[in-house]
C-alpha cells in the first residue's frame, strides 16, 4: 500500500482516483458523518494514502473543499439493478 513516507513532496504523492456514488443527500450525508468517525478515530493508519484520503471524505463544500460523495440517483440505479 502506498504510504507518505515513501515520497518525499507531497506533489509527488499518487492519489487513489475514486468517486462513491449514492442516491440521495440523507445518504451522502451519513457516510461523511461516517469518515469524520474514522478521522478522529486512533485506530486507523492515516499515514496509508487510501486510508487517510478516505478519512477525509468528511469534508465538504461549506469547508472549501469537494469530496468525492456524489449525489445521483439514476447513476446508482444504473450501477446497481
Amino acid at each position: 500500500m502506498k504510504r507518505y513516507e515513501n515520497y518525499k513532496d507531497m506533489k509527488d504523492v499518487p492519489w487513489t482516483r475514486y468517486k462513491i456514488i449514492v442516491p440521495t443527500q440523507e445518504d451522502k450525508e451519513e457516510l461523511m458523518e461516517a469518515f469524520n468517525h474514522l478521522h478522529y478515530s486512533s485506530d486507523i493508519d492515516t499515514e496509508n494514502i487510501a486510508v487517510n484520503q478516505l478519512a477525509h471524505e468528511y469534508r465538504d463544500s461549506d469547508e472549501g473543499v469537494t469530496n468525492n460523495i456524489i449525489v445521483d440517483p439514476e447513476l446508482y440505479k444504473k450501477l446497481n439493478p
